[in-house]
């Protein structure tokens, strides 16, 4: 997995820092508090990573663009002091194609590369030309997530941190990291395909819902047994007890609803008389309201007919008053009439009629009038009288109906509580004890159908044991066929043991023997019948030894056998805790044999050292160039504007 770093620019507040680094080896030296670490960190957050903000970083760091080559595609990985969430990738492939865009670090829902890429590192793997695998985030647990290996999981082998060099094993000992540690693991050395990810999923799956299924059997017949229910006998005998039961208690139900139909017709009359007195006092409330209507339309007629006679008055009395006026003006517009205007004197001059010879008697056309409206009048103050009586008397009528129907409800109360309670009383507990027979008639019912089921489940949880074996079965034949995968798990433990030997590690001899297990992938150091690890070391010194010499065991099988591992090595502070005065010869050879594996690995892997003392190489074939970090004339620190702590 090609991925070469040529160039880290640092932009601060006022200038622009640029580290260079070399094909095969670049030594970074100097004092502490230089900006050692900070480099291989600011690497490291092109890639996606996290960065450790010290005081001169928030105060003067800016930027950081990063030039490298991932598989044959020329990259520039930018991201500021403020990008949380994303870099920003500008690529040429040199065939012509040229990109840019902003990678997220978590993958979102739409892609944002060739359909594939969702995030920075499937960018890194697909320029890489590398098919990451999916993993589970929890293997015990069959409904857990599958996503793809990150390309930052896999940086735990390329960038071992001065910080945690000596006290963490590629965070085996992390409970949330260490299972990602592994999967890196498995993927490099082959031992992890998608297919066998799959097979092992649904192993996993079909065992749990296996177990579950037996477990569940096991404890609804433990239930079922404390109530004897274990059985379709155990049932069938309930259901007839309960049946037997129900009929029983419905035929007293019945006898007691016979009883009480009988006893009840001396009420009869009663209920009869009510229903009597009932429709009375409607029909009087009937009555009641008709005449209440026709009262209110006579008044209304009494009134106009008042009205119509006083007006009858009015026009008499004009008539008499006008009958021989002369007029000398018209009464309408007051022009000037002429008497003499009509040639015939018996036409009137005012209105131009002949008037009739003889002239109606209006005064006794009026008093028959007013005779006659009076008696209309007189008719329906009458009427109006003779129905407010009737009124009256229907309103007494409902008064004493209301009383007597009042005085029946009572005594039709107490002959009912009378008759009713002893039934009411029994009816209940009749249809109680029906009810309760009923339900549990149903729900025995329901019941029943669980022997089946769980008859059912027990035969479903057995042919699982067949889909299991032949899943295990088809698991071993993919594990044969990733057979290089424990040559290549051996070559990592002999190649281990041999870096051990040539960097001289303390307790290591040659009889001894290295056993990596591929369950939790910590090597193990057999030294007779003793066993040690990482963990057992003791000295921090010891233990950053065993970090380093590990990681190059890796990384030399991985270039060897062209395993998917980025073939580049971050080491900060490989002489953590060991120092060239008490251990120069055990110094001298650590650095022997990182170069010497710089120098047979030849270009095709890249090193970059932090170190407090500069030890050049002896070979001068390497590809070397150093940088040292110092506050003093002629060099200067990565922040050299900054003064602090």
């Amino acid at each position: 997995m090609n991925i070469r770093i040529h160039r880290l620019n640092v932009v601060t507040r006022r200038k622009t820092e640029v580290v260079d680094f070399e094909s095969d080896v670049t030594f970074i030296h100097g004092p502490v508090s230089m900006g050692k670490s900070t480099t291989a960190r600011l690497v490291d957050y092109c890639l996606g990573g996290e960065l450790v903000r010290t005081p001169a970083v928030r105060s003067e760091f800016v930027a950081a663009q990063l030039s490298a080559t991932l598989g044959t595609v020329a990259v520039e990985l930018e991201r500021s002091a403020d990008d949380n969430s994303t870099v920003r990738v500008t690529w040429d492939d040199g065939k012509g194609e040229k990109g840019a865009l902003n990678a997220p670090l978590d993958a979102g829902t739409d892609p944002i590369y060739q359909g594939e890429v969702f995030n920075l590192s499937d960018l890194i793997f697909t320029f890489c030309g590398v098919q990451p695998v999916k993993v589970r985030t929890r293997k015990s647990d069959p409904d857990s997530p599958v996503v793809r290996l990150s390309i930052r999981d896999m940086l735990w082998y390329c960038h071992l941190r001065g910080e945690v060099i000596d006290s963490s094993f590629f965070s085996m000992e992390h409970p949330f990291k260490q299972q990602k540690s592994r999967d890196v693991m498995r993927f490099v050395t082959g031992l992890y395909s998608d297919r066998l990810n799959d097979l092992d999923t649904h192993i996993a799956e079909n065992v749990q819902n296996q177990r579950a299924k037996r477990e569940a059997v096991a404890q609804i017949r433990d239930f079922m047994a404390q109530f004897k229910l274990a059985t379709e006998a155990e049932f069938n005998q309930q259901r007839n007890s309960l049946v037997k039961e129900l009929e029983t208690a419905q035929r007293e139900k019945d006898a007691l609803e016979q009883r009480h139909d009988s006893t009840t017709h001396p009420l009869d009359p009663l209920r009869a008389e009510l229903r009597g007195i009932a429709a009375q006092s409607a029909e009087a409330e009937t009555a009641i309201e008709t005449l209440e209507v026709r009262i209110q339309q006579q008044q209304a007629l009494r009134s106009e007919l008042i009205t119509s006679k006083i007006k009858a008055a009015r026009v008499t009395q004009a008539t008499s008053l006008l009958l021989n006026v002369d007029f000398a003006s018209c009464p309408r517009c007051g022009s000037s009439l002429d008497e003499a205007r009509f040639e015939d004197d018996r036409v009137c001059y005012l209105c131009g009629n002949v008037p009739p010879d003889e002239q109606p008697d209006k005064a006794l056309q009026s008093v028959s009038l007013d005779k006659d409206l009076d008696v209309r009048i007189d008719d329906l103050a009458e009427s109006v009288t003779r129905n407010q009586r009737d009124i009256t008397r229907q309103k007494r009528r409902l008064t004493t109906l209301n009383e007597r129907r009042s005085e029946l409800d009572k005594v039709l109360t107490a002959e009912l509580r009378r008759y009713d309670t002893a039934y009411t009383s029994s009816i209940r507990e009749a249809d109680k004890r029906v009810a309760t027979l009923t339900e549990r008639l149903a729900a025995l019912e329901k019941q029943a159908q669980m022997p089946s089921a769980l008859k059912k489940l027990e035969i479903e949880a057995g042919n699982l044991q067949g889909t299991i074996d032949n899943l295990r079965s088809e698991r071993e034949l993919e594990r044969k066929r990733l057979v290089d995968a424990d040559n290549n798990i051996q070559a990592i433990a002999d190649c281990f043991k041999e870096t051990m030997l040539a960097v001289k590690f303390p307790g290591v001899y040659f009889d001894d023997q290295i056993r990596l297990d591929p369950r939790n992938w910590l090597p193990y150091v057999i030294h007779g019948d003793q066993e040690w690890s990482f963990a057992d070391a003791g000295s921090g010194g010891k233990k950053t030894l065993f970090n380093v010499c590990y990681a190059l065991a890796v990384h030399r099988v991985a270039r060897s056998k062209n395993l998917p591992l980025p073939n580049f090595l971050i080491v900060d502070s490989p002489t953590k805790n060991i120092t060239r005065d008490e251990n120069p010869e055990l110094v001298t050879a650590l650095y022997d044999e990182i170069y010497r594996v710089a120098t047979e690995t030849a270009g095709a892997m890249q090193f970059i050292l932090i170190d407090s003392h500069l030890i050049p190489p002896e070979q001068k074939e390497l590809s070397f160039g150093q940088r040292r970090m110092a506050n003093e004339e002629g060099v200067k620190p990565l922040f050299s504007d900054y003064s602090g702590p």
